[in-house]
Order: structure tokens, then C-alpha cells, then sequence
């Protein structure tokens, strides 16, 4: 086979016109001299293999293959100055960037929602660019054994990679950023940055080098359940705070208007549940109800100690009942004549003289302990109840018999 005088890749691949989709490209001929001439084009480079032996890479230019630029293969053959043949390989790059490489998830990715903590489908599509950095690792981890090297292979090798990083980045964005996934297109910039920021470590090993990478769409699966589900919810919560209404209430009405019917059954009426009619009635009863059990929680709770005094049902205290006037503590009863807590002495008044002797009345006893006279007696006019100390009655102003005697 002729040794070859002239090596240069004009772009095209095997069979095909010139192509920018082809990132490395073999030469077909192997036989070569010390004085082939390397032609590499601009955004191109150049690396030669001979027994697992790799010279390079070559940069833009014309080179011709001599000792001093082989210094691998050289000492290698031991190759002697003037034109002397060796077997290598001879293998291209493109380094242009390939702004173009979409990449999509095939299948769903079914996310947990942090808001509204329900599992949702999600689909996402965007595009990437990688330039071929360091030719030599590109090849032998990459290429391999392969004629050439296309944007569809890389696209093929990469996808497992790109994918795994980008569903892992994403849903572990969303639960650090806590929000939704119906409102992840607000953080598409964000997403990209930390996919980028993910995959770079990981494409360099392959001597490649990520120039961008883009999440342009997150969208979910319109035909899920679970999407269905939640715009309902999402829609019903709209309209209850339009018109000004919580769930909560929504559901106390919801519960009337249950009454409402069973009430209307109950009484014989034929009244609709969802009817304004049916409401009515089981307003009409709730409100009743409502107001009966507030009168008995009330008479209940009203006696209790509030800031350390009993209270009546009026909020006051009951008579005889008033706390001790030094150090504010209840009195122990309405005869206690000293506090428990301080001894203050308590305010006693003076009980009423009997209307007879004028002897005091021992508090509660009917009669008197001196002369034996009832402590009340009725009006001998209009038959009312005098009280002890009571001279005239508070309804007909009828002296007290005790009283009409003492001034005849």
C-alpha cells in the first residue's frame, strides 16, 4: 500500500458530505512516513496511535511527522532522520459546539409534591452543549474502536447520564426550595444551573467539557388522576375564596342543610336537602338548639373562679361572698368574721333587731331567741312578707302590727 503524503479531514465521514454532527473521525489509511504532512483544520485537532501509543494532540496547522513532533512513536521505532514509513492511526476531533443536543425524559418522573403532598407525574425537555476539551481522553474512553464519532452516538452514550443526574437534581430541588411542582417553570434558571453544576465533574471524565445546559420545559402529564384530582381542589379553593368562604364553613353548611332534610322528614314536610327551603328548617332548628345548650353551658360555667373570685351569674360576687379587702382572697363562707389567708377581719353587719324586744336576730333563724316573736310576719293589709327590720309594708305602706301598736 502506498505510504501516505497528505493527511486532512475536510469534514466529511464515511459515505457522508460534510457534516458538523461528527465530533471524531478516523483517517482510512494507516500507512504514513516522517515526512507526511498533518493538515488540521481551525476548530479541529489531531492525534496519532500506534500500539497503544498516542502523539498529540496537534492544534490547527500544517505539521509534518517528524522525529520531533512523534517523540512517543519515535522512540518507539527508533526511527532514523529522511523519510522512513510506520503504521499509526490517525484520529480527528471537532471542537466546534454543538448547540443543539436535545435531551427529554422519556417516561415520567413521578415526584412527591411538597405543598400538597401528592405524587405527580412529570415530564422535562431541554437542550445541552459540550465541546470536545481533551481529545485524548474523548477518544479512548469514548470512541473507542469506532470509524467515527456523531452527535447521535454521544447523545446515545450520554443519555443515561444526563437523565439520572437531571431527575435526581430536580426532585431534590424541589423539596429544598419547597415549592410546588404546578409552579416549577418560576425556577427553570435555577434548575439548569444546579443540573450544570451536577454534570460537570462527571463529563469531564470523558473529556468533555459542558458549555450550558438548559431546562427549557417542566410540565406534567394532563391525563393523570392524580393532575385531575388536584385541579379540583386547586379550582374549588378558588371559588370558596372568591365568595368569601372556607372549608370549614362550607362543610357546617353542608351539615345543616342534612339537618335541614331529616328534620323536614321528621316533622312530615317534603323538603329537598339542597333546596333554600330545606335550610331554612334546619336553621330554624339548629339556631333553637344552638341557643339552648349555650343557656345551660352558661348557667354552668358561670359560678366558676375567674382571677380567683366566685362569681354570680351576673359576673358579680354573691352577698356575703366578697373577697378579703387587705390581700384579695376569697371569703370561706358569709359568716366567716376573718380572712384565712391574712386574718384581716371581714366587715359584718349588724344583724336586724327583732320587731318586738329589739333584742338582734341570730342570722336565718326565724323567731327571736329573746321574746319568741316570729322574725317576719306577714301585712295584715295586703298579706305580703315583712321582713325583720321591715316597719312598713313595701307594697301597700301598711304599718307593721308591731309598730301600729307601739304609737296607739
Amino acid at each position: 500500500m502506498a505510504i501516505i503524503d497528505v493527511v486532512k479531514w475536510d469534514g466529511q465521514g464515511y459515505g457522508k458530505q460534510a457534516d458538523d454532527a461528527l465530533l471524531a473521525w478516523k483517517f482510512p489509511s494507516t500507512e504514513l512516513s516522517t515526512w507526511t504532512q498533518l493538515i488540521v483544520n481551525e476548530s479541529q485537532e489531531a492525534v496519532l496511535f500506534r500500539a497503544g501509543s498516542m502523539d498529540g494532540p496537534f492544534g490547527p496547522g500544517r505539521h509534518v511527522l517528524k522525529t520531533e513532533n512523534l517523540p512517543v512513536i519515535g522512540a518507539l521505532l527508533k526511527l532514523p532522520f529522511g523519510r522512513s514509513p510506520f503504521t499509526a492511526e490517525v484520529w480527528y476531533t471537532n471542537r466546534a459546539i454543538p448547540l443543539d443536543v436535545l435531551w427529554g425524559t422519556p417516561e415520567a418522573i413521578r415526584l412527591k409534591d411538597p405543598v400538597y403532598n401528592i405524587i405527580i407525574p412529570v415530564v422535562a425537555h431541554g437542550q445541552y452543549a459540550v465541546q470536545i476539551e481533551h481529545s485524548r481522553k474523548f477518544i479512548v474512553k469514548l470512541v473507542g474502536t469506532m470509524r467515527e464519532f456523531d452527535r447521535e452516538k454521544m447523545r446515545s452514550y450520554l443519555r443515561g447520564m444526563i437523565l439520572t443526574v437531571a431527575k435526581t437534581t430536580i426532585a431534590r430541588e424541589i423539596v429544598k426550595r419547597n415549592i410546588s411542582i404546578l409552579e416549577i417553570a418560576t425556577q427553570l434558571i435555577e434548575l439548569s444551573d444546579a443540573i450544570q453544576a451536577d454534570l460537570l465533574p462527571r463529563l469531564d471524565e470523558f473529556g468533555l467539557k459542558l458549555v450550558n445546559f438548559f431546562v427549557t420545559s417542566i410540565d406534567v402529564k394532563e391525563d393523570d388522576q392524580s393532575i385531575e384530582t388536584l385541579r379540583k381542589a386547586l379550582a374549588k379553593r378558588a371559588e370558596m375564596g372568591i365568595v368569601g368562604f372556607t372549608y370549614q364553613q362550607e362543610r357546617s353548611l353542608n351539615a345543616l342543610e342534612g339537618a335541614a332534610g331529616f328534620t323536614a322528614a321528621d316533622n312530615g314536610i317534603q323538603a329537598n336537602p339542597n333546596s333554600m327551603t330545606g335550610l331554612g328548617v334546619g336553621l330554624g332548628v339548629a339556631v333553637p338548639l344552638g341557643q339552648a345548650v349555650g343557656q345551660q353551658f352558661s348557667s354552668l360555667v358561670a359560678p366558676t373562679l375567674q382571677g380567683g373570685r366566685q362569681l354570680g351569674t351576673q359576673g358579680a360576687p354573691p352577698a356575703g361572698m366578697e373577697n378579703c379587702t387587705k390581700c384579695d382572697a376569697p371569703r370561706a363562707n358569709p359568716t366567716a368574721k376573718f380572712c384565712l389567708s391574712c386574718g384581716a377581719p371581714f366587715a359584718v353587719d349588724a344583724p336586724p333587731p327583732c320587731h318586738k324586744c329589739g333584742s338582734p336576730l341570730v342570722p336565718g333563724a326565724k323567731f327571736c331567741a329573746d321574746c319568741g316573736a316570729p322574725a317576719s310576719e306577714p301585712c295584715r293589709n295586703c298579706g305580703k312578707e315583712l321582713g325583720p327590720s321591715a316597719k312598713f309594708c313595701t307594697d301597700c305602706g301598711t304599718p307593721r302590727a308591731s309598730e301600729a301598736s307601739r304609737s296607739s
